[in-house]
C-alpha cells in the first residue's frame, strides 16, 4: 500500500469532516441568536459525556478488532471477529444506558445542581445509538470502503443538522430540541448499521473470539476512565467556579479549534488500517516518519491561520457574548494537535500490544489535569482550563512518544519540525495577544504561508513520491506540446 493511497484515502476521510465542519460553521450564527452561552454550557456538558462513555462501550474493541482483523494467520476468521465484536457493542451499549436511565436525576443534580433528567436521559439514548454508530464506521474503515464511508457519514452528518434546524431554528425546542435530533440521527444509522452488519456477515459468533477481543482491548478500559476525567474537567471545574455561560462560550473557542481536527481526523480514520496493513513491509518505518512530519506541517499551518483571525470569525459568525472565545482558542487549536498526534506517535505500542502502558499515561495525565484545574481555573477562567487540557494532551504525547519508542524506534526527525513548529508558537505570542489590527495579522500570515510552502517544499523536493509527481507533470506538459 503505497503513500499516495494513504492520501487519497485521507481526503475521501475528509470530505465528510470538512462538510461537517464548514456547516456546523456557517449555522453558528443561527444557534447564537437562538441558544445563550447557558445553553451551550449544557450542550456542551452533555456532549463530553456522549464521547467518553462512548469511549468507554467501546472497551478497546475497535483498536482489538483492527490489530486481529490484519493478522494474516487470522484472516479466514474475519466474519466471527465482527459478529463476536458486534454483539459484544450491544451487551455493553445496552448496559450503559440503563445505567444512566436509572442515575438521570443524581447524573442532572452533579452536573447542572438542577433537574435536568429529561436531557440526561436523551443523552443516555444517544450513547446507545452511537455505540452501533461507531462499530459501522470502523468497520467500513478496516474494509477500505471509503467512498461508502464518507457517503453514509455525510448523509448521518446532514440528517442530524436538518432536524437540528427543524427542532432548534423552527419549533423553537432549545435544548431539547438539539439532543433529539441528535438521538434521532444516531438512531437511524443504528438500524442501518444492525442491517449491513448481518447481511454481510451473518449471524455467527464466538465465545473465544469475545474473549480474545475483550483480552486485548482490557488495558483500554483504565484508559477509557481516565480519557472520561482529562477529557470532562475543564468543563466541570469551569461550571463549578465560573458558570454555565462560560462553559458555552469555552465551547464555542473549542468548536474553532476543532477545524483542525479535519486534517487529523481524516488522516486518523485513514491511518489505522493503513499502519496496520503495511507493518511487514521494509520501508514501514520511513513511510511512519514522513506521514507524521507532513501531519506537523499541515496542522502547525491550520493552528497560526485559525489562531490569528479567531477573533475575526467569531465577529463573523457569532454574537457578541460569545466573542471572548477568542483567548481559549489557541490552546485548544493546540490540544486538538497534540490529540490527533498521539495516533501516530503511538504505532510502535499498538504494533507490540503494549496497551498497558495507556492506562498509566493517561491516568497520569488526567491527574495533572485535574491539578492543574484546581490552581489555574479559579483564577484564569476559560483561559486556565484550556491551557490544562492542552499540557494534559501534551503530556500524554510526549509520554506515549516516550514509551512507544523504546519497543519500536522510529526517527520522526522533530529537529526538522520544530523548524516549523518554532516560529508558529512565536508569532502567535506576539501577534495574537498584541490584539493587533487586521491588516496587520494579513501582511504578517502572507510571509508565514510564503515561509511555510517553501520550507515544504525543500523538506520533501528529495523525496521519491515528489520526484515521481514531477515526472508525471512533465510528461503530462509533452504530451499536451504534441
Amino acid at each position: 500500500m503505497s503513500l499516495k493511497r494513504l492520501a487519497k484515502e485521507s481526503f475521501v476521510y475528509g470530505l465528510s469532516g470538512y462538510i461537517s465542519k464548514s456547516i456546523s460553521l456557517f449555522l453558528l450564527p443561527l444557534y447564537t441568536a437562538v441558544l445563550s452561552p447557558e445553553d451551550y454550557g449544557i450542550l456542551d456538558l452533555l456532549g463530553t459525556i456522549v464521547i467518553v462513555s462512548t469511549f468507554l462501550i467501546l472497551s478497546g474493541t475497535d483498536t482489538s478488532v483492527g490489530y486481529y482483523y490484519f493478522r494474516k494467520e487470522h484472516a479466514d476468521e474475519r466474519p466471527v471477529i465482527i459478529i463476536s465484536s458486534l454483539y459484544t457493542r450491544i451487551f455493553f451499549s445496552v448496559t450503559g444506558f440503563l445505567i444512566i436511565l436509572l442515575g438521570a436525576p443524581y447524573i442532572s443534580q452533579i452536573l447542572f445542581g438542577k433537574d435536568l433528567s429529561l436531557f440526561v436521559v436523551i443523552t443516555g439514548i444517544t450513547i446507545l445509538f452511537q455505540a452501533l454508530h461507531s462499530f459501522l464506521f470502523n468497520l467500513l474503515r478496516l474494509e477500505f470502503r471509503v467512498w461508502l464511508y464518507t457517503i453514509a457519514s455525510t448523509i448521518s452528518i446532514l440528517v442530524s443538522i436538518l432536524l437540528t434546524i427543524y427542532f432548534v431554528l423552527i419549533l423553537k425546542q432549545g435544548v431539547y430540541g438539539a439532543l433529539l435530533a441528535q438521538a434521532i440521527s444516531y438512531g437511524l444509522v443504528f438500524i442501518y448499521t444492525i442491517i449491513y452488519v448481518f447481511k454481510r456477515y451473518g449471524f455467527g459468533y464466538s465465545g473465544i473470539w469475545i474473549k480474545r477481543i475483550l483480552s486485548y482491548g482490557f488495558p483500554l478500559i483504565g484508559t477509557g476512565v481516565a480519557v472520561w476525567v482529562l477529557n470532562s474537567t475543564d468543563r466541570y471545574f469551569l461550571a463549578h467556579y465560573a458558570s454555565l455561560s462560560s462553559v458555552g462560550i469555552y465551547a464555542v473557542g473549542a468548536k474553532l479549534g476543532s477545524i483542525i481536527g479535519i486534517v487529523g481526523g481524516a488522516l486518523q480514520m485513514a491511518w489505522g488500517p493503513y499502519a496496520l496493513d503495511i507493518q511487514y513491509e521494509q520501508n514501514a518505518k520511513q513511510i511512519y516518519s514522513k506521514v507524521f512530519q507532513l501531519f506537523c506541517y499541515v496542522s502547525a499551518i491550520m493552528i497560526f491561520g485559525i489562531s490569528m483571525f479567531a477573533i475575526d470569525i467569531l465577529k463573523v459568525f457569532t454574537q457578541p457574548d460569545f466573542y471572548s472565545a477568542k483567548a481559549v482558542v489557541p490552546f485548544l487549536c493546540a490540544s486538538v494537535f497534540f490529540s490527533n498526534g498521539y495516533f501516530l506517535i503511538s504505532i510502535g505500542i499498538n504494533l507490540t500490544k503494549k496497551l498497558q502502558h495507556t492506562i498509566w499515561i493517561t491516568i497520569v495525565s488526567a491527574i495533572v489535569n485535574i491539578g492543574l484545574n484546581f490552581v489555574l481555573t479559579p483564577w484564569y477562567g476559560a483561559v486556565g482550563a484550556a491551557f490544562c487540557i492542552m499540557f494534559a494532551n501534551f503530556l500524554i504525547f510526549l509520554l506515549t512518544y516516550l514509551i512507544s519508542q523504546k519497543y519500536y524506534w522510529i526517527d520522526f526527525r522533530f529537529g526538522r519540525i520544530l523548524i516549523m513548529i518554532l516560529p508558529t508558537i512565536a508569532i502567535i505570542l506576539v501577534s495574537y495577544y498584541l490584539d493587533l489590527s487586521i491588516l496587520f495579522r494579513i501582511f504578517v500570515s502572507i510571509i508565514y504561508f510564503i515561509f511555510s510552502a517553501l520550507f515544504i517544499y525543500y523538506s520533501y523536493s528529495s523525496s521519491v513520491e515528489f520526484k515521481t509527481l514531477v515526472s508525471k507533470l512533465k510528461k503530462s506538459k509533452e504530451g499536451d506540446a504534441e
